[in-house]
């Protein structure tokens, strides 16, 4: 069997050495992350030749990781016929049932990139969180080995770091073991992937946590967040029927920001959303209230706050 598996790996390498950025990764990321067959704990199949031979002409004329990846999952529904869709006969499909079934979970499309990558030479990984901060629900992406660093990446995105997530993940508390971003990785020591399919699951992963928030902090700077202020996302409950003003001040009084509390009318979701300086003492006062509620900085680019009337 040992004889087999050598082969086998031979082989695979073999195939993998005809593109430009073969062997530009480290030994161990190789061996964890381009050469197996599984991703998580789905069912192995032998996918290789059926993905190779769809984004092996996808990629011909690209000369480095960063730019094959990104053609890969820009057109990832375009060149298989696969997308998301709650009717998906179960959330953990191998490669060859997502081009089978075509409709998949957010960790089937994961798991379908993660292979296309790895078909055409690159070192890919399933990333995962069990819980948002802010609302329900998990998620699963996908993170590519390019120009010595691995970048997250996503089903049927044209660029890294996902808009989305990134805004998500800045409203993660990391204290809460469901809310922390582990990385698949044979070698890791973070724990086991988070999987809502199977709670017996135990594929190793790496705590990629930190790396995240501050991938997440720097979009929400680029997108507007200043770099000395966090991003304060404030509901009340129970919501008013009309709109009121909620503002920040300093401790003698100043104002800061200001932004409209959700009403009655608004989705639950929706929430006053003000910056917040990362250093000092400030308070929060509501329109008609003579009340002031003290509001400590912290340094996660979002803080979630529920006030109760």
């Amino acid at each position: 069997m040992k004889h087999v598996l050598t082969v086998l790996l031979l082989f695979v390498s073999v195939a993998l050495a005809q593109f430009p950025w073969s062997g530009t990764a480290p030994k161990e990321i190789e061996q964890a992350a381009l050469y197996p067959d599984c991703v998580l704990d789905e069912t192995p199949c032998n996918w290789r030749p059926a993905l190779e031979a769809i984004f092996r002409p996808l990629v011909r004329d690209c000369r480095t990781a960063s730019e094959a990846a990104l053609v890969v999952s820009s057109q990832m529904t375009q060149a298989t016929g696969v997308y998301y869709s709650l009717e998906r006969r179960h959330p953990l499909m191998n490669p060859l049932e997502a081009l089978r079934e075509k409709k998949v979970s957010c960790t089937g499309q994961s798991i379908l990139l993660v292979c296309a990558l790895r078909s055409i030479g690159i070192p890919a990984r399933a990333v995962g969180i069990g819980s948002w901060g802010h609302i329900r629900g998990n998620h699963t992406w996908c993170e590519a080995w390019c120009d010595g660093e691995w970048k997250m990446v996503e089903f049927n995105e044209k660029d890294f770091n996902t808009p989305w997530v990134m805004e998500y993940i800045g409203m993660i508390n990391p204290s809460i073991p469901h809310q922390r971003i582990l990385a698949a990785y044979p070698q890791g020591k973070g724990g086991f992937f988070p999987t809502v399919w199977n709670i017996e699951s135990r594929v190793a992963a790496e705590d990629v946590t930190k790396r995240y928030l501050e991938l997440s902090r720097s979009w929400y700077e680029k997108a507007g967040l200043p770099p000395d202020c966090q991003r304060l996302m404030v509901d009340i409950y129970p919501r008013h029927d009309e709109m009121q003003l909620l503002t920040i001040e300093d401790e003698q009084g100043a104002h800061i920001d200001t932004a409209p509390l959700p009403t009655t009318r608004d989705d639950m979701r929706r929430a006053a959303i003000l910056n917040l300086p990362r250093k000092g003492c400030y308070y929060l006062r509501i329109q008609g209230c003579g009340q002031r509620i003290k509001i400590t900085p912290s340094p996660a680019p979002v803080q979630l706050l529920q006030l109760l009337r």
